[in-house]
């Protein structure tokens, strides 16, 4: 309605005005040459009104097909972005599907219908990480160099380009380039991260330790995790220390290292043993004192049996005596009770060795434990029949505490900041294996009780 109104006013509008110049009075000469021409002034006024509208309409289908070319450009443009935007979609999709070899198409595809002039970082992106993990490292490489080019995806270069060193094992290059991700783009956690990973895979603890203090004051780890792989960290650096005699620096870091955690049994054991080949004994003696209240370990116990005096005829229960000061120290750890025994069954004390036993089992009912009633009945009384008993009660029980990967199960004899073959950091605890582990290590073996009791004199000896 309003449009018709509009409409209606407009040639109203021209009416009114073509009316006003017909009706100008007087008269309009023309000489021109041997011509005269006279119009009346209205007439000719409407002529040159009609004139101009002419001309204006003229011009604007002239400037409309100059433009045609333009507007062809236009579409072309708005069709390949449109197009380009539906294949970069695609890419994604393909890439989240785990189609690798489509994401890399679709792209290239993108790449092509963008305009020159477009920033193409992201399909160059998706196009080198699905050529890495397609294999084509060639491909992924030309793609990843060529996001370096430009400043505001040169980001996505480094850490593409990174990541194909890591999986190809080049950690010393794969770590230069994440120094140089560092200074593009500092404070990046994830770029610290890697650093502090990749620091690990190649031995460089020093830098370790600092990237942790990095990532500390980032608030990128929980206070438990810096606290538990700085402890790691300062044992490998002490022995790094040791691998150049520097005994002085080794001592510092395991002090820091056992000040963390008194209880943390690589650094207490190395610090210990340091002690006893300077004849510190009486240091040696209150560290093992401080490690067993935290983290009763056999290790200790192989220490504590070094700093044990001998049985004299005055006092032929000095060994005993020296060992039930681990019970007093940690009277929970089935460790103090079950070292106990063993002195007890060394010295022929067949009764105290049954009542440590005893409180042993009541702390904990590992093989370990049935073992050693195995070989006090071997001692004691040579019943096969009762050894036989506890051998099968043994291969039936838990395996003792042992040096665990707490993330792949594997077990170790001692314990190592990288476990191998996996090269997890920090990963290796003393703990139960679990029981499919302790049925692979054990090499109990039920068949007779002569035969289990050779098998439990190989295991002792």
């Amino acid at each position: 309605m309003t449009q018709a109104i509009w409409t209606l006013l407009k040639l109203l509008i021209i009416t009114g005005i073509v009316i006003f110049l017909m009706e100008q009075e007087g008269m309009l000469r023309v000489e021109w040459a041997d011509y005269v021409i006279s119009v009346q002034l209205g007439m000719a006024l409407v002529a040159i009104l009609l004139a101009l509208v002419c001309l204006l309409f003229i011009h604007k289908i002239v400037i409309h097909l100059l433009g045609i070319p333009k507007i062809f450009r236009s579409y072309w443009k708005e069709r390949s972005l449109r197009e380009s935007h539906t294949s970069l979609t695609s890419s994604l999709v393909a890439l989240a599907a785990g189609d690798y070899k489509h994401a890399a198409y679709h792209a290239y595809r993108a790449q092509k219908l963008l305009p020159a002039h477009y920033d193409m970082g992201v399909a160059t992106f998706i196009e080198a990480h699905a050529a890495r993990l397609l294999g084509q490292n060639d491909r992924a490489s030309l793609k990843f160099n060529k996001l370096l080019e430009k400043k505001e995806s040169a980001f996505l270069g480094i850490r593409g380009l990174m990541q194909t060193e890591i999986e190809a094992k080049n950690y010393e290059i794969a770590l230069e380039m994440a120094y140089q991700a560092d200074r593009r783009h500092p404070k990046q956690v994830w770029i610290v991260k890697t650093i502090y990973d990749l620091e690990i895979k190649t031995y460089q603890w020093a830098r370790v330790l600092a990237t942790l203090k990095k990532l500390e004051k980032l608030k990128a780890l929980d206070s438990e995790t810096i606290r538990h792989d700085r402890k790691a960290i300062l044992v490998m650096l002490a022995d790094e220390a040791l691998g150049k005699e520097d005994v002085v620096t080794a001592k510092t870091y395991l002090k820091t290292a056992f000040s963390l955690d008194a209880g943390f049994i690589p650094a207490s054991t190395r610090l210990i043993h340091l002690a006893i080949e300077r004849g510190q004994k009486r240091k040696a003696k209150s560290l093992i004192e401080q490690s067993w209240k935290i983290s009763p370990h056999p290790e200790l116990v192989k220490f504590w049996d070094l700093l044990a005096p001998e049985n004299t005829p005055s006092k032929p229960a000095s060994r005993l005596e020296w060992y039930e000061r681990l019970i007093v120290l940690n009277p929970n750890a089935v460790e103090g009770q079950l070292a106990v025994a063993q002195v007890a069954l060394d010295d022929g004390l067949w009764g105290k060795a049954r009542t440590h036993l005893a409180k042993a089992e009541k702390l904990d009912n590992h093989a370990g434990i049935y073992l050693a009633w195995a070989e006090l009945e071997r001692l004691s009384t040579q019943n096969e029949d009762a050894i036989f008993a506890w051998l099968k009660k043994a291969q039936n029980a838990k395996q003792p505490k042992q040096w665990v990967c707490c993330n792949t199960g594997q077990i170790y004899e001692t314990w190592y900041a990288i476990a191998q073959p996996h090269g997890l950091f920090n990963t290796i605890e003393w703990t139960y294996p679990n029981q499919r582990q302790a049925m692979s290590s054990s090499n109990l073996l039920i068949s007779s009780p002569q035969q289990d009791a050779e098998n439990l004199l190989l295991s002792a000896s």
